[in-house]
């Protein structure tokens, strides 16, 4: 059983995530005369792997935690070698297999709300649906047993926003059911697998709708990991 998301009811497998830089580079013709080279086309992203070891390149992420009406926008990512992929949705990078080795992931998910208390009380509260991401954004800001950075505006392919790092303070082995940082409107949450664990939650406008996904960037993540995993998030490209 992987550990990044759950079903409010019972635990859901779950994995992890990552990306990579994309690489352009200008051409030029001589002086005064010549024609410009045609550029070659990109090639269209492939759909992620349902599980295992990614190779690189450019993948379309689907997008989980949606009950109707659809369909939701996809996400395109570049990603580097050395992730693996599960569910379509997720990516990911782990140093072992326990929780406690828990890498970097990437998720592209509707979140929907958080819980009344992420240790203790697992009662969704969910901001007004819509458009807006403020509610949404304050709500993933104001958690018990964390600690938040202030919300910052974002641009993620044209579509403006906001992301917050969330980092769970709480000691997690204290709580009955693990620690649940945000719910989905299919029922299913999101938990972190450590104490001092980093999210950042990325929360758009795109086209009237309300889009959301999340970056885990745990404390052990390598300098060269939390390379990658910023270069996958500057690499996004939104498919409404």
């Amino acid at each position: 059983m992987t550990m990044f998301a759950r079903v409010a009811i019972a635990a859901a497998a779950v994995v992890a995530i990552g990306f990579a830089w994309v690489n352009f580079g200008p051409s030029q013709a001589g002086p005064g005369v010549g024609a410009q080279p045609t550029p070659s086309p990109s090639p269209s992203p492939k759909p992620l792997p349902n599980s295992g070891l990614v190779e690189p390149g450019r993948y379309t992420l689907i997008t989980a935690g949606t009950i109707g009406p659809g369909p939701f926008p996809h996400v395109a990512v570049t990603v580097p070698a050395g992730w693996s992929a599960s569910n379509g949705d997720l990516l990911l990078k782990n140093y072992g297999p326990s929780d406690a080795e828990a890498g970097p992931a990437f998720v592209v998910w509707q979140m929907s709300g958080t819980y009344v208390d992420p240790c203790t009380d697992h009662t969704l509260v969910t901001p007004t649906p819509g458009p807006g991401i403020d509610a949404l954004v304050d709500a993933l800001d104001h958690q018990p047993g964390t600690t938040a950075g202030p919300p910052t505006a974002v641009t993620v392919d044209g579509y403006s926003g906001k992301f917050v790092e969330v980092t769970v303070t709480a000691d997690i082995t204290k709580c009955p059911d693990t620690f649940w940082i945000w719910g989905s409107a299919d029922g299913n949450s999101r938990y972190v697998q450590g104490t001092n664990e980093m999210n950042r939650m990325y929360v758009l406008d795109v086209e009237g709708r309300r889009f959301t996904f999340n970056a885990r960037i745990p404390a052990r993540t390598t300098a060269a990991d939390r390379a990658e995993i910023e270069a996958i998030i500057a690499s996004i490209g939104i498919q409404p």
